[in-house]
């Protein structure tokens, strides 16, 4: 059974996010181009300090974000994961479920837990 999201979505969640926060703190900094803090992202989304911070680390290593001095900005390595991103964020709000089950479901687990 589809998950009604493209390809390019669907390797992006598997690859590279492992939580519901992680999609929602990646899609924020998209949305809201700024620099953007470990305690900024966990005051906005109403999370732990030091889960945003995992989050934002981890997204930097993923090549999805950018980190000067502390302050994280969107800015993918690749044009692909900009535009998966950009995809993502048109289609979470219709497909959340798919996409919630697409990170905890069995497919990809392995994949978004190497570094």
């Amino acid at each position: 059974m589809g998950t009604g999201l493209p390809t390019a979505v669907q390797k992006l969640i598997q690859r590279h996010l492992a939580s519901a926060a992680d999609v929602e703190t990646l899609l924020l900094l998209r949305r809201e181009n700024r620099g953007w803090t470990a305690s900024a992202v966990a005051r906005e989304l109403r999370i732990d300090g030091d889960q945003a911070g995992s989050i934002l680390a981890r997204l930097h290593q993923r090549g999805l974000l950018r980190e000067a001095r502390g302050s994280y900005h969107f800015d993918p390595r690749y044009p692909e994961q900009a535009e998966a991103v950009a995809s993502l964020a048109q289609l979470y709000p219709r497909y959340r479920t798919a996409v919630v089950s697409l990170i905890y479901g069995p497919a990809g687990t392995f994949s978004r837990r190497q570094p």
